[in-house]
């Protein structure tokens, strides 16, 4: 059960964006069961955009788009939990790893330990396997 990192969506959300096609792609598979959208990585895709000087508007046209073209991103999505935030946490301090990065591994580890994405951080975190 993959969860998707949020280079997908900055790869879907940007024609131009070298991973615009795969990321896609990868979108595509939310509607069969076992896929899921990060919590982390919709929470980060905001923050980003946000920290991008990217008005309000512009994130909601952003996000509705991202709703429009991709309605599983709707439903697909992992709500948080406790046990994800321990282990966000743990990876956060032991593995010394980005906040949000270590919120996408938690939810990979609590679900099969892939994660789909370009982010070569996964590959050194321990229960987490990347695929793209």
């Amino acid at each position: 059960m993959p969860v998707l990192d949020t280079v997908v969506l900055f790869g879907a959300a940007d024609p131009k964006d070298p991973h615009h096609e795969k990321s896609t792609f990868h979108l595509t598979h939310l509607i069969q069961p076992g896929f899921y959208l990060a919590s982390f990585a919709l929470f980060e895709f905001d923050i980003v955009m946000k920290s991008r000087g990217m008005s309000y508007r512009e994130r909601m046209v952003r996000h509705a788009l991202l709703a429009r073209d991709h309605p599983a991103t709707t439903s697909r999505v992992k709500a948080l939990s406790p046990q994800v935030l321990y282990l966000t946490t743990r990876i956060e301090g032991e593995e010394k790893v980005d906040y949000f990065d270590a919120g996408v591994a938690a939810e990979a580890q609590a679900l099969d330990g892939n994660v789909i994405s370009t982010d070569s951080v996964f590959d050194r975190i321990s229960g987490v396997r990347r695929v793209w």
